[in-house]
């Protein structure tokens, strides 16, 4: 078991990109190092001074040339219409030289560089703290714990309410993929129905529903938090709301994205005069009973609820 931290980050980021050599994590309580596989599996390990338990050792997530080729079009296509993307896409097409000539053609034009490397490190940071939030689950820790050095969530994600005509088809398609885990975690019958729970559940998050959403900085579609407003009457209407969604892409998970949509939209509901927060769900994970606590919501049979 060991932190995440940024320099350790930054370290695991350096070996990925190495197509030479395949590394493993070695790492305890107290000590933490990248070591290249060929060590440890070579008979002389001991006398390289590697005694390792196998307890810790992790292997390192993979970074393939394919999963660099895919980067290098995303990185493209998200760029408005421009001759520097048009030459990026001659480069793509080319199928000689592309990373060569694709470093060749960011590094010409002012800023291109810059705004590539954050994009590229961003996108591999995904890949290191999706496999770091697996992790924790082996290790039973809950992801909304993960401690991460220098404000990187803040820094990485853009919080803000939610818009039917902009996040809309994004929380409709995002919850396609949530339905689809349903059953691949849960196989049988019981993957089914918890998958038909699901879809039922979502035919709520219609126009008219309120919440929060999370991108990244590059727009990419990270999670939400919905609610509706409780209309049995016009005096509930104005005062209680039922939450009906909450998920986060299962790349982004570990980072305590959920914890900061709930949080966004309880701190806005007060605000706005709402006096309580209802939210009951059949198929809510345990990890997230644990943020509606921490956020004050009182457990009251299979339900929870704030009151403001």
């Amino acid at each position: 078991m060991f932190e995440l931290t940024e320099s350790r980050i930054a370290e695991i980021l350096f070996a990925m990109e190495n197509q030479n050599e395949e590394f493993a994590l070695v790492a305890d309580a107290d000590t933490f190092s990248i070591v290249p596989l060929s060590q440890i599996d070579s008979s002389d390990s001991e006398s390289a001074g590697l005694k390792i338990n196998p307890d810790d050792l992790y292997s390192l997530p993979r970074w393939f040339s394919s999963d660099g080729f895919n980067l290098l079009e995303e990185f493209t296509e998200s760029l408005s219409e421009c001759p520097e993307k048009s030459e990026l896409k001659g480069v793509l097409a080319n199928g000689r030289g592309v990373f060569k000539n694709f470093k060749i053609v960011v590094k010409r034009h002012q800023g291109l560089e810059s705004r590539f490397r954050l994009f590229k490190e961003r996108k591999m940071k995904a890949r290191i703290l999706e496999w770091y939030a697996s992790l924790r689950e082996n290790w039973g820790l809950e992801n909304g714990e993960a401690d991460f050095e220098s404000g990187l969530l803040l820094e990485d994600f853009v919080f803000r309410k939610y818009d039917f005509s902009t996040d809309g088809n994004c929380v409709f398609e995002e919850s396609g993929k949530i339905s689809d885990e349903l059953k691949g975690e849960n196989p049988g019958d019981v993957g089914l129905l918890f998958a038909d729970l699901w879809n039922e559940k979502q035919k709520q998050n219609l126009e008219g529903s309120g919440g929060f959403v999370c991108r990244t900085l590059s727009e990419d579609f990270v999670g939400c938090v919905l609610y509706r407003v409780d209309s049995r009457c016009p005096t509930v209407a104005r005062e209680s709301v039922t939450l009906t969604t909450c998920f986060v892409n299962k790349n982004y998970r570990g980072f305590g994205i959920a914890r900061r949509l709930v949080s966004e939209c309880v701190s806005d509901l007060r605000k706005s005069g709402f006096s309580t927060f209802f939210m009951a769900d059949a198929l809510m994970p345990e990890s997230f009973e644990r943020i509606l606590t921490d956020l004050g919501f009182e457990k009251i049979r299979s339900a929870y609820v704030a009151r403001f």
